[in-house]
């Protein structure tokens, strides 16, 4: 894990070779005049595109810095709040929607020589291929001009372009030279729902397959059968090691290398009783665990629905 200065390091750096005209060192390195508009289509569709592409790209972490043109070697004032989402977290809520799986993305606000700058940081991905699900483009009036299913997107010298069958080979032979921070596997053994008591019940292991320990405060099940149609249901029970708790009181340790046995059991949203119980009797339904861990990162973990 890149610590905030050293990313502040490498922005220098890379600003500094951009106003002298030299070369880029990285392919996945970018710069942005301004935040994308994450309250529409388009600026949604601009900033999937950018940030699956440097996921999927082979080598070291990826970057996109905001708030300097490098045609122009112009300035302009960026933060996080300029793309309209109050954090994070909002961010990941479109990636799980918009794309095939979540990947790990930070971000930053910095100062440079007086510049607020605002960096989204993108570290090495192990899960890749990355593809958005119903990609858009628009034209100049803002409307759709064509959509595009399962699209993947790569970085190549300084842009950005649909991946090729060589591309995505590269990816998948990337993969095994990346070792996680992050990787767990997640197995649901049983699955009760009490529709009297507006739960669903999940009994699951959890093996931690990554470098780093696991301290998990929270979980969501995400219950859907398209983008479209989702179900998300809050914990508001976990048994664990250290007993029953609720989330955010206390953490589940995973140490790397170890599984363990969680249940944990979720409510279900007011009125949506109904709605749940079609999707979970339709066939291709899917469920996801969404794990927080202490540190405000966000795993998505798909599993099958036991029988």
């Amino acid at each position: 894990m890149i610590d905030p200065d050293r990313i502040k390091q490498i922005v220098v750096e890379h600003l500094e070779q951009s106003v002298a005209n030299l070369d880029k060192e990285s392919i996945k390195f970018d710069f942005k005049y301004e935040w994308y508009d994450l309250t529409i289509a388009k600026g949604v569709n601009e900033f999937l595109k950018d940030t699956t592409a440097m996921a999927n790209t082979y080598g070291l972490d990826g970057f996109i810095v905001m708030g300097f043109d490098e045609r122009r070697k112009q300035y302009k004032e960026a933060r996080f709040e300029d793309c309209g989402l109050k954090d994070t977290n909002e961010i990941n809520k479109i990636i799980i929607k918009r794309a095939s799986h979540l990947f790990e993305l930070n971000t930053y606000d910095i100062m440079v020589n007086g510049h607020a700058l605002s960096v989204i940081h993108i570290p090495t991905a192990w899960e890749k291929p990355f593809f958005i699900r119903n990609y858009q483009t628009f034209n100049k009036s803002g409307s759709i001009k064509k959509e595009y299913h399962q699209k993947v997107f790569v970085r190549k010298n300084t842009g950005t372009f649909s991946a090729t069958k060589y591309d995505i080979d590269l990816m998948y032979y990337d993969r095994k030279n990346v070792e996680p921070d992050y990787r767990i596997f997640v197995d649901v053994y049983k699955m009760s729902i009490l529709p009297l008591e507006q739960l669903i019940s999940l009994k699951f292991t959890i093996e931690n397959a990554g470098k780093r320990p696991l301290a998990i405060v929270d979980y969501s099940l995400i219950i859907s059968l398209s983008q479209h149609i989702d179900c998300e249901c809050k914990a508001v029970t976990i048994v664990g090691e250290q007993g029953t708790y609720t989330p955010q009181h206390l953490s589940e340790i995973v140490q790397p290398a170890n599984i363990k046995n969680i249940r944990v059991d979720f409510k279900i949203p007011e009125n949506q009783t109904d709605k749940l119980l079609q999707l979970l009797h339709k066939t291709g339904n899917k469920q996801k665990l969404l794990l927080k861990l202490s540190n405000e990162k966000i795993i998505l973990q798909p599993f099958v629905q036991p029988k």
